[in-house]
């Protein structure tokens, strides 16, 4: 498995992530799509592969406010943009965009985001051949897909080989999502999103850095997702101090490569 670390598009964090010898950064979608391609140019030679990019839309993609003209010309920038940094994989969490509606229903809603990945999603992802994972949210974030159960039976019914499904161990544990089903996922998780999802409350963190020591034990979350065929899992928490974070979290990380 390749560990990375969750960099956004700041080149101070990528070479920080360089020096503790992370494989891969994971950057920020619609930061991505903004960006120039001499911007890109200066990220991508920063000397770190970025392989993964999360927070995948901004805008609506469920609901009247949805506007299909704009989310497709968005689209085809940020996999133009994402082809260009050699990322290999997306992340559609985006609870904003694809939250139920005021007034909505569950399915009419599950119906409009199965659409916005099978036909506006998955041919460009085919085309360019970068991967849509799925990521379910806690409830706390989102109103619809809160489990990976929910995610998977998303990613099925859009039916194309580039959409699958991430697992994050935050929102797994506070939907009560079990680790040892995982395995059972196989062909269909794609990526993953550890932390320690038990902060110190003094901390005032919702999820912090991987470090020696946490009472959470991170072979519960990842050795079933190793088991699962999942190639890549990145950091996703709350930033005490980056160097420092980063420097921690390798150490207990590290042992998954292979």
């Amino acid at each position: 498995m390749k560990i990375g670390v969750c960099v956004g598009t700041e080149i101070d964090r990528v070479k920080i992530a360089l020096k503790y010898g992370y494989d891969y950064g994971e950057s920020h979608c619609q930061n991505i799509a903004k960006m120039s391609f001499e911007e890109l140019e200066a990220f991508k030679n920063a000397g770190l592969p970025i392989l993964a990019a999360n927070c995948f839309i901004g805008m609506r993609v469920v609901g009247a406010q949805r506007d299909i003209p704009a989310i497709k010309e968005y689209l085809e920038t940020l996999f133009e943009k994402g082809t260009y940094l050699g990322i290999e994989c997306f992340v559609f969490g985006s609870s904003g965009a694809r939250n139920i509606p005021e007034g909505g229903s569950y399915e009419e809603t599950f119906e409009q985001i199965a659409y916005f990945l099978k036909e506006l999603v998955a041919p460009l992802a085919e085309k360019h051949k970068i991967r849509v994972a799925v990521e379910p949210l806690r409830k706390a974030e989102s109103n619809i897909i809160n489990t990976v159960p929910e995610a998977l039976r998303l990613a099925r019914a859009v039916d194309c080989p580039y959409i699958g499904v991430l697992g994050d161990v935050k929102h797994m544990c506070e939907e009560n999502d079990p680790f040892d089903a995982l395995p059972s996922y196989r062909g269909m998780l794609i990526h993953a999103h550890t932390s320690n999802p038990y902060p110190d409350p003094s901390l005032g963190k919702k999820r912090t850095y991987p470090k020696p020591g946490d009472s959470f034990n991170q072979d519960d979350f990842i050795l079933p997702m190793i088991e699962a065929g999942v190639e890549m899992c990145s950091i996703e928490a709350d930033v005490i101090d980056f160097d420092s974070d980063c420097a921690g979290s390798i150490k207990v990380l590290s042992k998954y490569r292979g």
